[in-house]
């Protein structure tokens, strides 16, 4: 029977705090209203990209979405989502 070799684990990247977490999110959401609004009433958006009014609305408050979730958002929207992520930093 082989024994593995232990895989050398290195940290990639420095690990967020919840705060961090939280501001980056509160500054997409706040993002993806401004350009909702400028386009759509949340109801008529939600409805457009497939996506629930509750949860549409806590993604623009700033709650964590699922990656699916944000591409139906920016393609709504009509954004390339490499320019989007230019604009919130």
């Amino acid at each position: 029977m082989r024994t593995k070799k232990p895989i050398d684990k290195k940290q990639v990247a420095p690990e967020l705090s919840a705060a961090e977490v939280e501001k980056i999110l509160k500054k997409i959401g706040k993002a993806i209203k401004a350009k909702r609004k400028q386009q759509s009433s949340l109801d008529n958006f939600a409805y457009e990209v497939n996506i629930s009014r509750s949860a549409l609305a806590r993604y623009e408050a700033g709650g964590d979405m699922l990656l699916s979730s944000f591409i139906k958002v920016l393609y709504g929207l009509k954004i390339n989502p490499d320019d989007f992520l230019k604009e919130i930093k």
